[in-house]
């Protein structure tokens, strides 16, 4: 006898993702960023912060931005608009980093592409955009989405929250793999289709909750410097090493505590006070670039609080 066996034909699932990684590839040979963004090209040049955006606004993007571990999206009708917010992101990245971010096209022909840094994406002629949940949810960092249209930032829940969210969505997609039968043809639609009981009350993106004052102070004293001479340059590479510096103590500070990491790390608070970090924005942002120089600071950090919370209001949702 014949032996027939439940599966599914795999075949769409790779081809449409092998196509969407080349035109990725294709994308990025055309509009990448360059690896050196010329301060003259974004909004830290201008004569005046109200010249190109609300203070308030570009306060909660670049500090948002800062939160997301420098991943955003900037979306908007007009693209010169959005690639001069893409560029001023750009600014607070590493080269490496920049060369991993893409500026919008102008006929609005890219779509969101999970694993860039910052990418412009213009809106449809209804002046809509549509968020591919999926793509955004399998990012290897939270990002930011940034309207330049109506002046608006939200972002997405910490690293911790975000891998959380990340490996609950994979097992509700590989339960789907797992049921579908030789006859039915999988296709990243039907995922998200199978899925919805998963999703439908899920906020992945929210308001900017906790101000800094890193960036409130950064952007304030800059705009106090003569524009299209290097001096705001200079001001920038200072408070990049500044971040810099203030994460590498972070993590130096929580080595010593857990001896580097044989012991859970129980002194937040302490933490706080001793490296001055009071205000959430500014812990959020160190912790946000500390975290790329140690993939899994914030899960060792916050993890665990973090995931018998959700088991627990998990457990009391189902009496």
């Amino acid at each position: 006898m014949q032996d027939h066996r439940q599966g599914f034909d795999i075949i769409p699932v790779l081809t449409s993702e092998i196509l969407a990684i080349m035109n990725l590839l294709s994308s990025m040979k055309t509009h990448s960023v360059p690896e050196d963004v010329d301060i003259k090209d974004t909004v830290l040049n201008d004569d005046d912060i109200g010249d190109s955006c609300h203070e308030d606004f570009l306060h909660k993007a670049i500090s948002s931005h800062l939160q997301t571990c420098g991943c955003s999206m900037v979306v908007g009708s007009n693209p010169d608009k959005v690639n001069k917010i893409v560029l001023t992101l750009c600014l607070f990245l590493t080269p490496d980093e920049r060369k991993c971010s893409r500026l919008c096209h102008a006929d609005g022909s890219f779509k969101y592409d999970t694993g860039l840094f910052v990418q412009g994406l213009l809106k449809d002629s209804t002046g809509s955009f549509v968020l591919p949940y999926r793509q955004v949810l399998y990012s290897p960092f939270p990002t930011t989405h940034i309207d330049v249209d109506i002046n608006t930032v939200k972002q997405m829940p910490p690293c911790h929250e975000h891998m959380y969210h990340q490996r609950c969505y994979e097992r509700a997609e590989l339960g789907t793999l797992w049921k579908a039968s030789s006859e039915e043809h999988v296709t990243p639609d039907s995922l998200m289709q199978a899925n919805d009981s998963f999703t439908p009350d899920l906020n992945i993106f929210q308001d900017v909750m906790h101000k800094d004052t890193l960036v409130k102070s950064f952007i304030d004293e800059v705009f106090l410097l003569k524009p299209g001479l290097s001096l705001r340059s200079v001001y920038l590479s200072h408070f990049l090493l500044l971040l810099h510096r203030k994460s590498v103590t972070l993590l130096r500070y929580i080595e010593d505590e857990t001896q580097k990491g044989k012991k859970p790390f129980r002194s937040l608070k302490n933490l706080k006070t001793d490296l001055d970090l009071t205000v959430e924005g500014d812990l959020n942002i160190v912790m946000a670039m500390a975290e790329k120089l140690r993939a899994g600071l914030h899960s060792f950090v916050f993890g665990r609080p973090f995931y018998t919370s959700v088991q627990e209001r998990d457990l009391l949702m189902n009496f």
